[in-house]
């Protein structure tokens, strides 16, 4: 009997059951996520299904912030990772830049995107076929916590180009999934077995357009549609 118990205890520990792991989704009225393009600097891209970040063959920033982050100022981080779900072209690194001021999914552009800093960032690399990125941020998150920064997000930059699902796509959003040993779930989905399962859902792929038609798209020749 003992053994089985431990076994449970185990295999559920991940999924939040305990109550000291957290998952935060950046939705769109909870969260924030978007892209800026140098082709198009004054288009806003906050209701678009992906976002994309790199250099070929624009250059293109994204942006990613998790609201509900604020909920847990003062609690002890022990673990914070960044999952995202992705497609990308050619393998590279790619970097989250701690932003450093406001800024707004629904107003975002290239030509009004915020400052970041340089050399605060967490790296991780990605290679073609890649379907997740796991980032470790847990450093980051527990300054903001600390209220040592203002969560302002990521900024995310990188070589080549790399497309992330957004909390617009009906598909799997960018997820943060936060450790501690008191933390509460304050207003936020605990992680479940069935975001588990969607990461390894097949998604469909986006044919453009940004849902306005004869809208400035990104020149990007290996996706569908969205030649400008």
């Amino acid at each position: 009997m003992r053994r089985v118990i431990f076994v449970v205890i185990v295999l559920l520990a991940p999924f939040g059951v305990f109550g000291n792991t957290v998952t935060i989704e950046p939705g769109p009225e909870i969260g924030q996520d978007t892209f800026g393009c140098d082709e198009y600097p004054y288009e806003n891209y906050g209701d678009w299904p992906t976002m994309y970040a790199g250099e070929t063959p624009d250059t293109y920033n994204a942006f990613l912030r998790f609201t509900q982050l604020d909920e847990y100022i003062g609690y002890e981080i022990t673990q914070a990772r960044l999952n995202i779900q992705i497609s990308v072209m050619y393998s590279s690194v790619w970097r989250f830049h701690r932003v450093l001021e406001s800024w707004d999914e629904d107003t975002l552009t290239w030509a009004n995107q915020p400052n970041h800093s340089d050399g605060e960032y967490c790296s991780e690399s990605a290679s073609v076929g890649d379907i997740t990125m796991i980032i470790d941020v847990t450093w980051m998150v527990q300054n903001w916590v600390d209220e040592e920064w203002e969560n302002f997000g990521w900024c995310i930059k990188g070589g080549w180009t790399l497309e992330i699902y957004t909390s617009n796509s009906g598909c799997v959003c960018p997820i943060l999934v936060i450790e501690g040993p008191d933390l509460p779930e304050v207003g936020v989905q605990p992680t479940s077995l069935g975001k588990i399962k969607s990461l390894f859902t097949p998604q469909l792929e986006y044919s453009g357009g940004g849902g306005r038609i004869g809208r400035p798209a990104p020149h990007r020749s290996w996706m569908m549609g969205l030649r400008g």
